[in-house]
């Protein structure tokens, strides 16, 4: 999202550069400012229409891992939040930054509740995301707590998960995922 917000910035200084060019140059009256203000607000939001439309539903499919390294945490699980759409599930919510007792994400799939810690880090997930998720998942009553991380899991993360019944997903298995959701939509588009 910066990079649309650095695009959006750029393009409205370009827009200011032409007006200032255009009422210097073109010696424009009070009646024609009006009229370019109008022309221009119509290109800015034209404009602006088509970079989010390309970054939102363009970017999602080239988005690597390398991209999502280079997330901050609530970008990760806006990230997460649209794989899940994408991958099936339904009433895909993003709680609140502060205060979400340990689940970043709550959805649905096939009549079941699921809670997902998102951790965006550049160092394995250490048990405390285990045991966030697991108690958070018992606050909202949901069955299925999920950590997923963009790096891997420490052991005593694997071990405390295997024996409450969290799932994890690493680096490997989100790859494998955004595989999955690339391959489906390129199938779909054909």
């Amino acid at each position: 999202m910066r990079k649309f917000r650095y695009a959006a910035s750029f393009l409205y200084l370009i827009i200011w550069i032409v007006y200032l060019f255009a009422r210097k140059y073109l010696l424009l009256n009070q009646q024609n400012i009006v009229k370019a203000w109008l022309i221009i607000g119509g290109l800015l939001l034209l404009i602006w229409w088509l970079i989010f439309a390309y970054l939102h539903f363009f970017s999602f499919k080239r988005t690597t891992l390398r991209q999502i390294d280079k997330m901050d945490g609530l970008d990760f699980e806006k990230y997460a939040a649209e794989l899940l759409e994408k991958s099936g599930f339904e009433n895909v919510e993003v709680t609140p930054a502060t205060r979400d007792q340990g689940v970043d994400i709550k959805a649905e799939l096939k009549q079941e509740t699921y809670g997902f810690q998102c951790k965006r880090y550049d160092h394995p997930v250490d048990n405390s995301a285990v045991q966030e998720i697991y108690t958070g998942c018992a606050f909202y009553h949901l069955q299925n707590p999920v950590v997923i991380t963009n790096t891997k899991f420490t052991s005593g993360a694997q071990e405390l998960a295997h024996g409450v019944g969290v799932e994890l997903v690493d680096r490997e298995i989100l790859t494998q995922w955004l595989e999955k959701i690339k391959t489906r939509k390129a199938n779909s588009a054909h």
